[in-house]
């Protein structure tokens, strides 16, 4: 028995794991494997493609399935299968991309995943209503999509931001993943829900604890039995969580299980 069983740490990749683009520290990664070797899951939770995750895999264990597409997606990195997904509608995508292309000019361009690793991308500056691009270019893809993520200048996203969710609130979620990345998904998935419906399948666990640093990991703190927010978060996404760590570039996972550690 080790003292970490039934333990499940999700954490965010981008500004919480990383301390800088695609690495992670010694200190990370040796605790990590402490906490691993005493019994507990670690999986990653990010808004990228399964593959994005087996970048990691050569300095950590990824032992759980990872929360993928901002949680539209649970992937099984180990066995390369699908876990468990959650689309929505192309055709409501189209919708929402259509409303933004007639009401916010400064909206650069929009991607959409339509497979666990392949996108398609729809340039606001480059087409216009009309043209048939739009139709033409999500007529080949499956009627059900995983999530898109559209590129705003961050001095409009609030005000996008707003817009959708007024308008689309119903069916869709929009949360920023950086200050000019905003992602639009279907309303029942979130990272956090993905996690929280491993605890409930994977069997064994009783504590989740979610780690991130943006507005999409807001669920990841919400719906995990402890939330932490790192440091370098916003103050309004640290307002979410139950707890506040250090910042990523202090070895943020590190300090957590420390503190786990201390609690048992």
């Amino acid at each position: 028995m080790g003292k970490f069983d039934g333990y499940l740490i999700c954490a965010d990749c981008d500004g919480t794991l990383t301390y800088e683009a695609g690495k992670i520290s010694k200190e990370n990664i040796d605790a990590i494997n402490h906490f691993q070797e005493e019994g507990g899951l670690f999986t990653l939770a990010t808004g990228r493609l399964p593959g994005f995750s087996e970048n990691f895999t050569d300095v950590i264990d990824i032992n759980a399935p990872a929360v993928t597409l901002g949680g539209t997606l649970l992937y099984d990195l180990k066995k390369d299968e699908i876990v468990k997904n959650w689309l929505g509608s192309k055709y409501d995508a189209m919708d929402i991309i259509k409303h933004v292309a007639e009401h916010w000019s400064g909206v650069r361009e929009c991607w959409a995943n339509y497979n666990i690793s392949e996108s398609v991308s729809y340039s606001f500056e480059r087409h216009k209503l009309g043209d048939g691009y739009l139709e033409e270019l999500f007529e080949p893809l499956p009627d059900q999509i995983y999530k898109s993520l559209l590129f705003v200048p961050k001095e409009i996203i609030h005000n996008v931001q707003k817009d959708l969710t007024d308008t689309f609130g119903d069916k869709f979620r929009f949360d920023m993943s950086w200050n000019e990345g905003l992602e639009m998904q279907v309303k029942t998935s979130s990272k956090g829900l993905a996690v929280k419906y491993l605890k409930e399948h994977l069997g064994g666990i009783h504590t989740t604890v979610g780690v991130g640093d943006y507005e999409n990991d807001i669920s990841l703190m919400e719906e995990t039995d402890i939330g932490y927010a790192v440091a370098n978060a916003p103050e309004h996404v640290k307002a979410h969580a139950d707890r506040i760590t250090v910042a990523n570039t202090d070895h943020a996972i590190a300090a957590i299980i420390n503190d786990l550690e201390g609690e048992i």
